[in-house]
């Protein structure tokens, strides 16, 4: 993997390695970007989860008016959950879950989830070493869904085996705005490009099972908050000016 890492790192900087001048002149540039975010939740999701981590991937390009518009893809993860009577209905007296063969099992609980917005943003270049750098204002809308993974190893209790699955996991789905405010660097050596700021994500979202165990019926609105430090590594893709040939 870091050799991986190291690999697409060098090519995408390589790309970058043009004759086009960032330092008098702002460009179009198609980037791709991956950032990452711990972030601290609000509203009903803070109810099931804890601080949840983001990793990002975007696909989007900067205008020569320094718009920028973005594809945005986020996997939600984590191992803080909150809902601890999730399971409560398969507990014995003495608070063990018991398999078919009559053994106390140990349960993993985690959050998985994902967003998928379209993001508009606008640069403004009063601070950086060039007018492709400076403060970035982005809104986005999509969608955000939502669920926890129970890992039954051996599927030895029979209410959390594979197709049982659907009835415990509360999975959530529905509408999500973003905003975001922070600094997009974007060096005229072309070689570091990176953007840090805060993130705001709200969900108005629905539990989309009709019915889970120990809790009945899941059809419920939610209204849900996530907000955190953006930090991101951008690859830039210049294009090359085209070379001049002079014939005598």
């Amino acid at each position: 993997m870091k050799r991986l890492f190291y690999v697409t790192l060098f090519f995408f900087s390589a790309l970058t390695v043009s004759s086009q001048n960032l330092k008098d002149t702002i460009i179009s540039i198609p980037f791709i970007n991956l950032s990452y975010s711990p972030q601290v939740p609000g509203g009903d999701f803070a109810k099931r989860f804890g601080i949840t981590n983001s990793v990002g991937l975007n696909f989007g390009i900067k205008t020569a008016s320094n718009w920028q518009f973005e594809v945005e893809g986020t996997f939600l993860f984590g191992n803080n959950i909150k809902e601890d009577s999730l399971l409560d209905f398969l507990k014995t007296d003495e608070g063990y879950i018991i398999d078919q063969y009559g053994d106390a099992v140990n349960i993993l609980l985690y959050q998985r989830g994902f967003t998928e917005s379209i993001l508009i943003g606008k640069l403004f270049p009063v601070i950086g070493p060039n007018k492709n750098s400076g403060i970035m204002v982005k809104l986005g809308a999509g969608f955000m869904h939502h669920k926890i993974r129970i890992e039954n190893q051996d599927d030895n209790v029979p209410a959390l085996t594979k197709a049982n699955l659907v009835y415990v996991d509360r999975l959530t789905m529905g509408l999500s705005l973003k905003q975001y405010i922070g600094y997009q660097h974007l060096s005229s050596r072309k070689l570091i490009n990176f953007n840090i700021g805060i993130e705001l994500t709200q969900g108005f979202t629905q539990g989309m099972r009709d019915y889970q165990f120990g809790y009945g019926s899941y059809r419920e609105n939610r209204k849900e908050f996530l907000i955190g430090v953006r930090a991101g590594w951008i690859f830039p893709i210049y294009r090359k000016t085209p070379e001049e040939f002079y014939l005598d």
